[in-house]
């Protein structure tokens, strides 16, 4: 009974001093992000829009298959979450596996899971990773492109493609 006691008072121990070094999500991504700001690794819209013209760069989007339906920036490529190391591959790398690209710029939505990303992206010897945020994009009334349709009449079959601006910039 007493070492039944002992075992679970030092579980207990154990499971307070690790959870002590347990940095939430927010905390984690907040924290890149800052670093980001003050290292000049928090992409301008200029700096973006510069990536998407250059060849040593790659705008690569870590969010998710519907979030990247809804918008994206034209010229990105979407690497997601679930492998980007392997969908880079295919983007920045020739056949003889140098690099073509080896700067990039990775973008979600507020830059927090961008933020995390870059720091594994950097870790594979790319030369210089940016982070962005989608919604500043679109504040600043860029375009966006989209998967979905949208009729032109209530009969609907014909659809429109092309780009698409936040309400505010269309007064």
């Amino acid at each position: 009974m007493k070492i039944l006691k002992i075992f679970a008072f030092t579980s207990l121990l154990s499971v307070s001093l690790f959870s002590a070094e347990f940095i939430s999500y927010d905390e984690f991504s907040k924290k890149l992000k800052d670093e980001a700001k003050k290292s000049g690794m928090m992409a301008t819209t200029e700096e973006v829009k510069d990536a998407l013209k250059a060849k040593d760069w790659a705008v690569v989007d870590v969010r998710t298959m519907e979030e990247w339906a809804g918008a994206a920036i034209k010229g990105s490529f979407r690497v997601g979450r679930e492998a980007p190391e392997k969908a880079l591959e295919n983007i920045v790398l020739d056949d003889d596996d140098n690099f073509v690209k080896d700067k990039l710029v990775v973008v979600c939505n507020t830059a927090s899971r961008a933020a995390i990303e870059a720091q594994a992206f950097k870790q594979m010897g790319f030369t210089t990773v940016k982070i962005y945020e989608i919604n500043k994009w679109i504040d600043e009334c860029n375009p966006v492109v989209t998967k979905y349709t949208s009729g032109d009449y209530k009969g609907g079959t014909k659809t429109k493609f092309g780009n698409y601006y936040a309400e505010h910039c269309k007064k």
